[in-house]
């Protein structure tokens, strides 16, 4: 009789815990990106800390549209679809289409708070918000821009030695010319001073005194003219490489083959693009100590470069976490819990940005984070000869302006480029016809504004 009572005790106590069990299922969060960055980032840092949430994760990439296409395909036929995303990435070129349109959801429909957002970088949480400030978005790292060049041509032909005198040589656009007509003289022409007219473009167009789209109407920000009389000039007096960006003569000017003085490139521009290519046959996943070994061994440029702010502040890309506005508003709150947990472990939790920064030596969204490592003596480089990169980009982090970036920023960028910048540098056409067959363009492509 004993042995049936403790049974049927068991049974029932069985019973009882099946509501709880199911109570502690895991949430499952659908993420996508177009990186496996933060696939990365989730394996190693959120899932140890977040037993209680299962990963989901979606990748494509962002060639030929691929990505976006995708995210308009789904969102468009059905945001709430199972396999549609609760959490999805964007990056500079497409992050204002998505966080100006309904497919987003504002933050602080999820839980945050405005004063959350109070030791972001700016120009993130700028870019990150829509037309009527409302928060959308918000990034992981800050992505400013800053000079590299190589110090052993800045000393063999401008008889520079140290950072502080060569920063005085690019103070301004007026100067880094002067340097430039200076690096061509002293090299015969062998060492140009920049390689690609994008390379200067990021900076310019940052330094905006507003975006292309005011009140409604196309505007042509008085800076981009002065950016195409530069390049005019750099283009008549042969003071380039007239290269372009991702090109073998881009890379050919990292890894030493070519001469070529200067690069303007962001965070992920050091970590990701200039260093993996300091010498032929390098990749990214190389130690610091194998790309020493490897540049030496094959006359590489490893250790040569050194930094400084450049004539202005800017930014460069990035990578924001939005949630789906549609899969937000049918979620329970757990699920709701959840993605507001995701979104701001990874862009506001300080000890996980801390630690991230350590670990791969990024340069994340917050000031409080940012400030810590530089009080700690920040991150001595070895590819730039000891300097530290945190410093320098700290200079230049808070200065970019974000709110001058809108939804219609990847379009006009690129009819800007193909239709005034390179025709009217090269003498292929007037100023004025240029600028005509822009607005043509731009009325033609973008109906929603209007173009005078």
């Amino acid at each position: 009789m004993k042995k049936v009572l403790a049974l049927v005790l068991a049974c029932m106590l069985l019973i009882a815990a099946i509501p709880a069990a199911f109570a502690e299922e895991k949430v499952t969060l659908n993420v996508w990106s177009f990186t496996n960055e933060l696939e990365g980032m989730i394996e190693k840092y959120y899932k140890p800390s977040h037993p209680d949430v299962e990963i989901t994760y979606t990748l494509y990439p962002t060639d030929g549209g691929e990505y976006t296409s995708h995210v308009d395909t789904l969102l468009a036929a059905d945001a709430t679809a199972a396999d549609a995303p609760d959490i999805f990435t964007l990056e500079a070129a497409f992050v204002k289409k998505y966080v100006d349109s309904d497919w987003t959801a504002g933050l602080l429909d999820i839980g945050f708070e405005e004063a959350d957002f109070a030791t972001c970088i700016p120009a993130m949480v700028q870019i990150g918000s829509n037309e009527a400030g409302v928060q959308k978005a918000l990034a992981w790292q800050s992505t400013p821009g800053a000079l590299m060049y190589r110090a052993d041509l800045a000393e063999k032909y401008l008889g520079i030695t140290t950072p502080e005198e060569f920063q005085e040589k690019v103070a301004d656009w007026d100067t880094f010319m002067e340097t430039a007509e200076e690096l061509k003289d002293a090299s015969e022409g062998a060492c140009k001073m920049f390689c690609a007219t994008g390379d200067i473009w990021n900076a310019y167009q940052y330094n905006r005194e507003a975006g292309w789209v005011v009140d409604g109407k196309l505007n042509i920000d008085d800076n981009l003219y002065d950016y195409l009389d530069l390049l005019k000039t750099a283009e008549e007096d042969d003071l380039y490489a007239k290269g372009t960006a991702w090109s073998e003569t881009w890379f050919a000017g990292m890894n030493g083959t070519n001469e070529i003085l200067c690069y303007l490139l962001p965070t992920w521009g050091l970590h990701y693009t200039l260093k993996p290519n300091c010498v032929p046959g390098a990749s990214g996943d190389m130690s610091d100590e194998e790309l020493q070994k490897l540049s030496d061994e094959n006359n590489g440029t490893f250790g040569l470069w050194r930094m400084v702010a450049g004539p202005v502040g800017y930014s460069w890309g990035g990578t924001w976490v939005g949630a789906n506005a549609a899969k937000v508003a049918e979620a329970d709150d757990a699920k709701k819990a959840a993605i507001k947990e995701f979104i701001r472990f990874f862009t506001l939790d300080e000890d996980f940005l801390y630690t991230y920064a350590k670990d791969v030596n990024d340069f994340v969204s917050n000031n409080t984070v940012v400030q810590k490592i530089l009080d700690e003596g920040g991150t001595p480089n070895p590819f730039l000869g000891g300097q530290d990169h945190y410093a320098i980009f700290a200079e230049a982090a808070n200065l970019a302006n974000g709110a001058i970036m809108s939804r219609y920023d990847e379009t006009i960028n690129g009819l800007w480029d193909s239709l005034v910048t390179q025709p009217y540098i090269k003498g292929e056409k007037e100023l004025d016809e240029c600028i005509d067959e822009f607005k043509a363009q731009v009325a033609t492509q973008i109906t929603d504004i209007t173009v005078e």
